[in-house]
């Protein structure tokens, strides 16, 4: 049984979204902690580095999506590792609310309420998946 989450984002380039998404997964592992999480980062899976490599058969992985392309999930599945659960920033939050369009590309705070609504879903999937585990 996995004791940890892997936080995998998208590093899509293109949309804003990706960056409150990256932004999201590093105040989630803050939240839970180095002892309950892991940041997974795609350059280094591409590469095979081990760290990274590891995170797939150690950890439950949560995908973070920014867009309906699924490159985090593509990656994970490439380098053969399961996806336990996918969480889309672009669909969270619409359904929140936000105006997609005017959410910043270049740099998000942590503070700012997209990338907490984003922590805050991720936070809740762990616990969801920990849950699952232990019941």
């Amino acid at each position: 049984m996995p004791k940890k989450v892997c936080f995998q984002p998208c590093l899509g380039i293109k949309t804003n979204l990706s960056t409150i998404g990256r932004q999201g997964c590093y105040l989630a592992h803050l939240r839970l902690g180095a002892e309950k999480s892991d940041l997974g980062c795609a350059p280094a899976l591409y590469a095979n580095v081990q760290e990274d490599v590891d995170f797939l058969a150690q950890d439950w992985m949560i995908a973070v999506e920014s867009c309906d392309k699924g490159c985090a999930n593509h990656l994970v599945a490439e380098k053969g590792g399961p996806v336990h659960a996918t969480v889309r920033v672009d669909e969270l939050l619409a359904a929140q609310g936000f105006d997609l369009a005017s959410l910043p590309r270049a740099h998000a705070p942590l503070d700012h309420p997209a990338v907490v609504a984003v922590a805050d879903e991720l936070v809740r999937v762990a616990a969801a998946l920990e849950a699952s585990e232990t019941a």
